[in-house]
């Protein structure tokens, strides 16, 4: 029967001519059962995410600890690849760059400071009790403060001087140790070591007598967690295997170039709080 409104115009416009083809595939008959093979297409959009992942998942930040950071001033850190040690940034020519004061020296020390303050402030702000010491080393070795608060040692930080020289880093692992052994009894020791090549002090087997040091913190508790910083496209492997093998507590090494350091802020973060507390931590950019 015709609608009882029917429209003043039609819905479609009618095709000119038929079309040579069906436009569509004719529809199969209803099966019985239900297909075996699944549709090749998803009916619907994957569901996504509305937060995204937390980037680090840390250990409960729970355990008390004591961390010694070892600040590595040798000359390789500012001399641009050269072969001058830049004992108190001299040569000028060859050391001071990037329009910093002497005292700084180059952008490079300059990095090495403010990521190991952005560490520091990171740490010093958990629930927990925490101490800090800061030890720099070139060709001698400096305790600049000894289990300090995380402000105090910020302050300490500040006043850093460039000093260039040779890398003696068993004298770093050495005096750390000696800063942690005044520690309270209930908290975890930790040792954070950066720097940016081999040992070369003393003249003979400056490998040996960094392994040795490490090897007697170690038996002391203390857990060492290196981090080597190299120029990109540098071949590292030697100092690489080095710090794995022969320097850190479990075999990691963390790796950056001087610009990219607070890359390893978040897996730093988590190494330390897992050790204060007591486990072990699986996940990082250590390699």
């Amino acid at each position: 029967e015709p609608t009882s409104n029917p429209t003043l115009e039609p819905s479609l416009e009618p095709t000119p001519n038929p079309t040579p083809e069906p436009t569509f595939e004719p529809t199969l008959e209803p099966t019985s059962k239900p297909t075996q093979q699944p549709t090749t297409k998803p009916t619907f959009q994957p569901t996504r995410l509305t937060e995204a992942p937390t980037l680090k998942p840390t250990c409960p930040g729970e355990g008390n600890f004591n961390l010694c950071i070892a600040i590595d001033m040798s000359g390789s850190v500012c001399n641009g690849s050269t072969s001058s040690l830049c004992l108190d940034c001299a040569p000028t020519t060859s050391c001071n760059s990037g329009g910093e004061k002497l005292t700084i020296c180059c952008p490079n020390f300059s990095n090495m400071l403010e990521f190991t303050k952005d560490v520091i402030t990171e740490l010093g702000e958990l629930p927990t009790d925490q101490d800090f010491s800061i030890v720099h080393f070139g060709s001698d070795v400096t305790v600049a403060s000894s289990l300090d608060s995380w402000k105090q040692s910020i302050k300490s930080i500040n006043k850093l001087k460039y000093t260039g020289g040779k890398t003696n880093l068993a004298g770093a692992i050495s005096s750390c140790q000696l800063t942690l052994d005044q520690s309270p009894p209930d908290r975890k020791n930790l040792m954070l070591i950066i720097t940016d090549g081999a040992p070369s002090v003393p003249a003979v087997n400056a490998g040996g007598a960094a392994t040795t040091a490490a090897l007697n913190a170690k038996l002391q508790d203390t857990f060492i967690i290196p981090v080597l910083i190299e120029e990109p496209n540098s071949l590292y492997g030697q100092e690489v295997s080095f710090l794995t093998n022969n320097i850190s507590s479990d075999g990691k090494v963390f790796v950056s170039d001087f610009d990219g350091l607070n890359s390893l802020q978040d897996s730093l973060f988590e190494q330390i709080t897992c050790q204060a507390n007591g486990n072990d931590s699986d996940r990082g950019e250590g390699i």
